[in-house]
């Protein structure tokens, strides 16, 4: 499959003259926040889950982490639970903004089952990542679900006074199959992986490799983020470390969670950044990898989601999730919000005004990172491509200037009627126009020429 060319590295490019990559900021929902707890069973909504589209269906489905947490304690599937205990629950929508919690008589809550809270696991199911598999020759096996199940069945000990969750046998990373994403069947030999991961997790099928692969705090050593991966999503490799916080970061900083999407053939990563030693709070920057093992924190480690105003549901704490989905030309990136900052070392306890809530932002199509030139002309020069596809598409905004782009040799010299004119539009998909089709030159190797003046490249493609 052809992808996209992206600008979150300078892997594609030969040469730079006069332009700057930008970092964009994903625009908030007007209607935030789109989803929180407002039954006994969900007294918070957290997006330590995930939200993808549907295509048989034609829906949003939603995967959230969610539970009671009260005090003392409560019933669930007919045992006596702490009150913190986490919960799955699920949403649907048919435009991504606005929810519904269908009722799945599914998990037994203080003795009804009227609720939206799907039965997966065992006792406490975690940071569920659900993958939409549309490789799957198995119907029953179409979604697929990795999560960290842990606590036991019953089994609460004493600390510091408190009655906390205990360990218990099987705990660890679990696998769940369904047909629907609602009807679930653990697998009979969990955990697949027997580490814990008190965050979200990942999970993905990567075409290059033919595998899937899972990524979490797991053998990480902390809050660090480790990778694994398997042919079948059932036996996985021994997970290794692949990215934590380095001497750049501020002591005291580390990576709560990562959500992990391959985007265009990139593995693009959601950094939960914590401060734990700073103000307590977490946003999202962004991270990129070729291979989901060797990563690169982009663009200078800016913040990709804010902090939400001061006060408001969303000060505290600002997580993507995962799914990125692609819905009428824009990315719908969900998140979590917290009012107020994490406790830890600094902050030994947080009051807050709000309940975790649950926000929808948005971003132009490849809108990640743009290639930029102000009023003075930019030049770009490609590596060597093998042209494919009838037409040159760009992902542009040169409204306010322009864009021209040439078909060169190897050493950068346009090649004749392959230069096209001023390109002026604002269009997340336009065709560039050449005097001479690019069939004639199909399976050639070349480079292109961008020039640009007050103008953003998102992205560039052949189709």
């Amino acid at each position: 499959m052809e992808h996209r060319y992206l600008f979150l590295d300078l892997h594609d490019i030969t040469r730079i003259e006069g332009l700057y990559r930008k970092m964009h900021q994903p625009e908030r929902h007007s209607e935030n926040p789109i989803l929180q707890g407002e039954n006994p069973w969900e007294s918070l909504a957290s997006l330590y889950g995930t939200t993808l589209y549907d295509p048989q269906d034609k829906l949003f489905k939603m995967w959230y982490l969610t539970g009671p947490y009260v005090e003392g304690m409560v019933q669930v599937r007919n045992r006596q639970a702490l009150g913190n205990i986490t919960l799955l629950g699920y949403a649907t929508s048919t435009d991504g903004i606005h929810w519904e919690k269908p009722t799945l008589n599914q998990v037994d809550f203080n003795g009804s089952t009227e609720n939206n809270l799907i039965d997966v696991g065992r006792t406490n199911c975690e940071g569920m990542a659900v993958l939409y598999d549309h490789n799957e020759s198995d119907p029953d096996r179409r979604y697929k679900g990795f999560y960290w199940e842990h606590g036991g069945i019953d089994v609460f000990i004493q600390h510091n006074g408190r009655t906390i969750w205990g360990q218990g046998d099987g705990d660890g990373m679990w696998m769940s199959f369904s047909p629907d994403g609602v009807n679930w069947t653990n697998y009979e030999d969990n955990p697949v992986i027997p580490l814990g991961s008190d965050s979200t997790q990942s999970l993905v099928w990567d075409p290059n490799i033919e595998k899937y692969v899972v990524f979490g705090r797991f053998g990480a050593g902390g809050r660090k983020t480790a990778r694994a991966e398997s042919i079948d999503c059932i036996h996985f490799s021994e997970p290794k470390l692949v990215l934590e916080c380095d001497e750049i970061d501020e002591g005291g900083t580390q990576i709560y969670g990562m959500p992990i999407n391959i985007y265009e053939g990139i593995y693009l990563g959601m950094i939960w950044i914590y401060r734990e030693r700073v103000d307590g709070t977490i946003d999202t920057s962004l991270a990129m990898s070729r291979d989901g093992i060797k990563w690169q924190r982009v663009l200078d480690r800016q913040t990709f989601l804010t902090l939400g105003e001061k006060d408001s549901w969303e000060d505290g704490m600002t997580r993507i999730s995962q799914n990125f989905i692609i819905y009428n030309d824009q990315i719908y990136l969900y998140y979590g919000g917290v009012n107020g900052p994490h406790t830890g070392s600094k902050f030994k306890q947080v009051e807050r005004k709000y309940q975790s809530m649950l926000g929808l932002a948005t971003l132009r199509r490849d809108g990640f990172v743009s290639l930029n030139a102000d009023q003075e002309e930019g030049m770009l020069l490609t590596k060597p491509l093998t042209l494919t596809g009838n037409d040159l598409h760009l992902n542009v905004d040169a409204s306010q200037g322009y864009v021209k782009v040439a078909v060169t040799d190897d050493i950068g010299t346009p090649l004749e009627n392959y230069t096209s004119n001023h390109i002026v539009v604002d269009s997340v998909d336009t065709i560039v126009e050449f005097q001479h089709s690019l069939k004639a030159l199909q399976g050639k190797e070349v480079r292109l020429k961008f020039q640009l003046r007050d103008a953003s490249l998102f992205s560039y493609w052949f189709a």
